[in-house]
């Protein structure tokens, strides 16, 4: 038999048919990722990531509909999407196991395909003697160049073997193209770096491209290997070709904490990675900001950072998953004419080794403790270990490892994991093992859980704290006072605004009769750490608020109305109102105010930003209250002493409370109602964790050098 049937007879031979209707755009991108089983079996584990075009096609009853018990389709109630190239595009990913010599044909709502292929060496290597680890593309956005502009196109690749990886085209002869592999001249693949170059000259249009990834192992003197790829993983590609005559060498940059790209950034179970994502753009404003990346990806808004300048805050939690032990998130900024760089991280998903027997995490009331017997752990430095608090203690004799502590210290915390709340600490060795001693290291995730759904034993409620439990006793009220006067009138004469664009700068600049008023919005909850955040201000002519616009929105949106000056106070929100914008026919206005309270959880944590969305899925470390709903008396906008309304304090259910008008000097003071008494947005800490606790107990990493 010769080594080539050989190779084949070793190899799992893949063949996917994706498909997509005629009617609408090809496939944009498409990647295909392989595991090896646990144990000697001859499957793989293939993880399918996908780049379609709008409408979004569904995953129900299409990837899974073969009766494979192993497929899982990673369906999530908001797909990440974008706009570029027109009409959008969606990521949809699935997994299922797959035997060796096995072919699908996969319909993904509609008629036309793309074949790919895969193949993967499951025999025994020579120098790891394990199985091999197949490379791992990343699902990169939809790629857009421009006729006239050269543009070099990095696939990111990462194998955990540490081998080789080279990219190649797709080849008849080995049976990876089944009848449709389109070469380009104006694309180069640089085979060793697996960058793709684009040269320019191309008509406008849609073009594909289909390569395999493969992983070679690297020369050594003690083991002779025989040059040839272990493994062969497929990578199609869609590139939109335009023709709007941008400035080649004005793309868009990322500046500041932008992540690096190809960085690594490990994770443990309830691990919670955080990104801040910033691009510079000159030339042309930024319309979006594409990013592909594992299921339950938090993506935020698109926000202004500074002039020219766009960011996105992202963030994952690692909750239970049955998703790859590498997880790619790659990003892309989008101007109407052209597209930044596309960068690429790697979340690397820490595997847990089985606990010793006997392992005991338990919770009662607000503690956590844990026993941890030793006994098969010969070396472990006892005296290195320490929680996410150095200072927290921990006890062991010859037997056990024990600690005891509250779910509010030694550095526990707290997750939001869809809709169960989690309590998560570490407890590590500190030393560094070395060749010579080659002492272990533990590393044991620990994580109590409460959830309001089903739990094996009783069923129990979790009861959410009163808000008057969090935030104490709460009023708000409005006062509007002329620039330089007022509680702050120092800080406001030389106010320092959110920065926003230079045109809506200038709209306030100059002062004629009353055209400026400060706006002032006071919360005097009895917790000192409370937090004001601002939903929005409405202005009216008439009291009952018919005919109402906006002059605050969300807090954070610019315009030429209202500007926010910065305060330090966190219960005090204060905009600069230019009423020269504020179309108003008669001599007073009404104004009506969405505001809520918010506290972290711990001190060091902050409450959402102004132009942040609240995630139920994502880690959220604060409490935020009902929205309430301040209205003010008639505000005077004649250059004269302002006729004001007074009326008393009441965090009542929604009600109007109505005072006779009083006279003062430019200050107005309202009531404050409660727009609606539903609970929270974020969930809140039960005042009895023992009655819904779940003790989830993660495998710890039982790491020992040059074993």
């Amino acid at each position: 038999m010769s080594s080539q049937t050989c190779w084949w007879s070793r190899a799992l031979i893949l063949s996917v048919f994706l498909m997509i209707p005629l009617c609408k755009a090809s496939l944009l991108v498409a990647i295909i990722n392989t595991e090896p089983l646990d144990g000697n079996s001859a499957e793989v584990r293939a993880h399918f990531s996908v780049i379609a075009p709008l409408p979004c096609p569904s995953l129900l009853n299409s990837v899974c509909n073969d009766g494979n018990s192993s497929c899982i389709a990673h369906a999530v109630p908001s797909p990440q999407q974008g706009g570029q190239p027109s009409p959008g595009w969606c990521v949809r990913q699935w997994q299922k196991t797959i035997p060796s010599q096995h072919s699908s044909s996969i319909t993904l709502g509609s008629d036309v395909g793309v074949v790919l292929s895969t193949r993967a060496d499951l025999s025994t290597r020579k120098d790891t003697r394990k199985v091999n680890q197949s490379p791992f593309s990343a699902l990169i956005p939809p790629i857009r160049v421009n006729t006239n502009c050269s543009r070099d196109i990095p696939l990111s690749v990462y194998d955990l073997d540490s081998d080789r990886v080279r990219c190649r085209y797709a080849r008849d002869d080995l049976g990876e193209c089944h009848g449709n592999c389109p070469q380009h001249a104006f694309l180069l693949l640089d085979e060793a770096s697996c960058i793709l170059r684009y040269k320019g000259g191309a008509s406008e249009g849609q073009y594909s491209v289909k390569l395999m990834v493969e992983d070679f192992p690297v020369p050594t003197p003690f083991v002779q290997m025989e040059e040839k790829a272990f493994s062969s993983n497929p990578i199609f590609l869609s590139i939109i070709v335009e023709n709007k005559s941008p400035d080649c060498s004005a793309l868009p940059v990322f500046v500041d904490e932008s992540p690096d790209a190809n960085a690594i950034i490990s994770v443990l179970p309830y691990d919670e990675v955080k990104l801040n994502v910033t691009i510079r753009s000159e030339a042309e404003s930024v319309l979006e900001m594409a990013i592909a990346g594992p299921p339950s990806l938090y993506i935020s808004p698109l926000q202004n950072a500074q002039e020219s300048e766009k960011s996105v805050s992202l963030a994952w939690v690692r909750g239970p998953n049955d998703f790859s032990r590498l997880l790619s998130i790659c990003f892309t900024a989008n101007t109407e004419s052209v597209q930044s760089e596309i960068r690429c991280i790697w979340l690397q998903q820490r595997p847990m080794n089985d606990l010793p027997a006997g392992t005991e995490l338990s919770c009662a009331n607000n503690t956590m403790s844990l026993v941890l017997p030793i006994s098969t752990m010969t070396d472990l430095p006892l005296d290195d270990l320490q929680l996410n608090d150095p200072s927290c203690a921990i006890f062991h004799n010859t037997t056990h490892v024990t600690t005891n502590f509250s779910l509010s210290s030694c550095g526990t915390r707290t997750v939001h994991y869809g809709s169960a709340l989690v309590y998560t600490n570490t407890l590590r060795s500190t030393g560094v093992p070395t060749p010579i001693t080659r002492r272990p290291m533990l590393i044991l995730p620990l994580a109590c859980q409460i959830t309001e759904g089903q739990v094996e034993g009783p069923r129990y409620k979790i009861t959410m704290p009163k808000e008057e439990k969090v935030f104490g006793k709460v009023s708000f009220w409005l006062e509007f006072h002329r620039p330089g006067e007022g509680p702050l009138g120092n800080l406001t004469r030389t106010a320092t605004f959110r920065r926003y664009s230079r045109e809506a700068r200038v709209a306030v600049k100059e002062v004629n009769r009353l055209e400026q008023l400060d706006l002032y919005v006071f919360s005097n909850s009895s917790v000192t750490r409370a937090q004001l955040l601002m939903q929005g201000c409405m202005e009216s002519e008439t009291e009952d608020f018919s005919g109402a616009s906006p002059i605050v929105e969300n807090s954070c949106k610019r315009d030429n109305k209202s500007l926010e000056i910065l305060v330090q106070t966190p219960q005090i929100k204060v905009y600069r109102l230019n009423l020269a914008q504020i179309k108003t026919v008669g001599d007073t206005m009404f104004v009506e105010c969405t505001v809520s309270l918010c506290v972290t959880t711990q001190v060091t944590d902050k409450c959402p930003g102004p132009c942040d969305p609240v995630d139920p899925n994502v880690l959220v470390t604060s409490f935020l209250s009902s929205n309430y709903t301040v209205r003010s008396g008639p505000v005077l906008l004649l250059e004269r002493e302002v006729e004001t309304t007074t009326a008393p304090t009441t965090t009542t259910p929604p009600t109007t409370t109505t005072a006779a008008p009083t006279t003062t000097t430019a200050t107005t003071t309202v009531a404050t109602t409660a727009a609606n008494t539903t609970a929270s947005s974020a969930s809140k800490r039960s005042s009895s964790l023992a009655a819904g606790l779940i003790i989830v107990v993660f495998p710890l990493v039982f790491l020992c050098l040059l074993h």
